[in-house]
Order: structure tokens, then sequence, then C-alpha cells
């Protein structure tokens, strides 16, 4: 047997990953890799982050899946701090696309993926890109928070979380487009959600937004936060912002909610285009929440960039259904997903 690690002259890197001699650690909702094996046994081997392995609950653990030809063959929540699947184990020599996704989101855990056990003969090398890369940049929405729970009143917990049921990854499979995502549930702008009108400081994605990211979990002994992302390494072509549902429930309890929303909404526009200066903006809304839409298309209005656009979604009523605490059902965000598709593929034909 042998070891390959994984990095980017192994693997197709998604999202905001951080790679390191003992694994690739996996972030972000849908953060991940994607690889193309050749050989006879394949055993890759997950693992907790040693943070959250010593002091979370399960409901706080990642969530991932292992793909091979796209179908999985793992999905469970990761409790230990390494667990091994043996993905591919056969008598003859066979190729196979593999793909490790995280289908959790970050604010919570991490999840190390460690060098991949092998036979002597095997081969792993790097899936193609994809034409297009796509960013989005959400809440609970873009996590597919819920997506896996058809119970409205479950308490949160990771194993509800589903990126690949959102309509991120519903859209990006009709492009043809990797996904990169930055999203963290209850999350705003302004405030995070509050039930009673007191802002939610606690809950603002702003802060980290050109790191890694923030997350309770460490990276081995690093904090994601303290380490910037490269925009440049490989940049979007197009960014998604679906905020403003979390603001909302500040903002309607607040005198001069909405209006400090649109400010706040006007400079993230700007931080976005100096991160990502080619990239066409999207700004969106509506799935659940369609208040702040006004807001959000002035301050689109007001950046005076000729690469800011908006769309707004259909918004539920219950027809398809809901996931947890009345967030989007699985058909929800299918049909979402195919919206936005809908709307960006003239104008990525355009460009």
């Amino acid at each position: 047997m042998k070891t390959i690690s994984f990095d980017k002259t192994t693997a197709k890197l998604l999202g905001r990953v951080i790679p390191r001699e003992e694994g690739l650690w996996l972030t972000h909702s849908a953060s991940g890799c994607e690889f193309i094996f050749t050989g006879k046994k394949l055993t890759l081997t997950l693992g907790c982050d040693p943070k959250t392995f010593g002091g979370a609950p399960r409901c706080n653990k990642p969530r991932m899946a292992v793909l091979v030809e796209g179908l999985p063959v793992v999905k469970k929540v990761i409790e230990e701090e390494s667990e091994n699947f043996t993905v591919i184990d056969s008598s003859e020599t066979v190729t196979r696309r593999v793909s490790v996704v995280k289908l959790s989101e970050m604010a919570f855990s991490l999840c190390r993926l460690s060098p991949a056990q092998t036979d002597d003969q095997a081969q792993i090398r790097a899936a193609e890109e994809l034409p297009l890369k796509i960013s989005f940049i959400g809440d609970s929405i873009t996590c597919g928070y819920g997506v896996d729970d058809s119970n409205m009143q479950s308490d949160f917990s990771t194993e509800a979380e589903n990126a690949m049921k959102s309509y991120c990854w519903q859209a990006c499979r009709i492009l043809g487009a990797d996904p990169e995502l930055y999203s963290y549930s209850g999350h705003g702008l302004i405030s995070g959600y509050t039930d009673d009108g007191t802002r939610n400081t606690r809950e603002i994605l702003t802060p980290w937004f050109e790191s890694v990211g923030s997350s309770y979990g460490r990276a081995g002994d690093l904090d994601p936060a303290e380490l910037p992302w490269d925009f440049s390494a490989r940049p979007s072509d197009v960014v998604i912002i679906n905020l403003g549902t979390n603001d909302s429930s500040f903002c309607k309890l607040n005198e001069g909610g909405y209006e400090e929303f649109q400010e706040e909404y006007l400079r993230f526009i700007k931080t976005v285009r100096k991160c990502e200066p080619s990239a066409l903006i999207v700004c969106t809304m509506g799935i659940m929440e369609t208040a702040p839409m006004e807001q959000i298309r002035r301050a689109a209005e007001l950046s005076g960039d000729s690469r800011v656009t908006t769309f707004m979604f259909t918004t539920q009523d219950g027809t398809l259904g809901y996931g947890s605490n009345w967030h989007p059902s699985e058909d929800t965000q299918l049909r979402a997903g195919k919206e936005l598709a809908e709307f960006l593929a003239p104008l990525l034909n355009r460009r």
C-alpha cells in the first residue's frame, strides 16, 4: 500500500480549502476536491477537526459526502478524529472519478481529508476544472440548511444541511461551473437573525470575508480566520450575493434599519469588487424574504458598476414543502437553482 496526499497537483480543489501536511482541510459548504483514480483499492480517511471533536455536540460536527462516478458511497456526519472508508475495492484496475464534498457549513466545524491509502500501482490525477467558476455569498439558504429534514420544528443540526441540494449546486450543474461558497446560517450584513429586534452583532459575516473564513473549529492548530484568501488564484466569473433575510428580522423592528442595510450592502458590493475585479456580481433575494429587495436594487444602482445586477427569486409559499425551521425544501432549492441558471445563461453568453 502507498499514500497519496491531496493538493492542487493531485486533485481539483473546490472552495476555500486549506492544504496542510496532515491533510486537506475542508471548510465551507460544498468545499472539497475531485480527482481521477486509477487502481484497484482506494481508502479515504475523514476526520472531525480536533477542537470540535473535543468539545462540540454531534449536531455541530461536519457532514460529508464521497461520490464515485457521481454516486454517493459515503454520506454521514464525521464524529471521530479519523474514520476510514474504502470507496473502491476491485480485483482489476479501474479508472473512476471521485468527489469529496463537505455538505455542512464552516461555522461549526471543519473536516480533514487525510492522504489516501491505495494499492502500490495506483495513480491519482486532478479532475479538470470546469469552464466557469461561480462564487456564492449567503446565509442558511445558500448552505442548504434544512433541505434534508422535513420537520419544520427541528433544532439546528449539520445533519440537515446538504450543499449538494442547494440552489448554488443546482445552478452550477446546469451551467457547467465549479462552485465556491462563503455562507453562514443566521448571518447578515448589519445584524444576524434576531427575534426581538436586538441587533445580533455575533452573526455578521463581513469581517472574515477576505480570509478563509471564521469557524469554531480549527485546521489543526490554525485559526482559518487568520488565513488570507487568495482570490486571484482562480478568479470568479460570477459572484452571487444572497443576503438580507436575517438582516430583515432586525430592520423591520428598528427605525432606519433598512437605510442602514442599504449603506452596508453598497459597501459590501465594493469589497466584493475589490476582491473579484472582473466578475459579474448578481445581488439576489427572495426565496424566504422579500422586504430588503428595494434597498438591494438601490445599492446596486448606487455602486455605479455596470457589472453589478440584481435578480429576484420566486418566494416559497409552501406548495413545494418546507425543510427544517421553514427553510427551503429540496424542490424549492431545485426551482431556485433553475431560475438562477436561466437568468445567468444569456449574461454569460454575452461575455
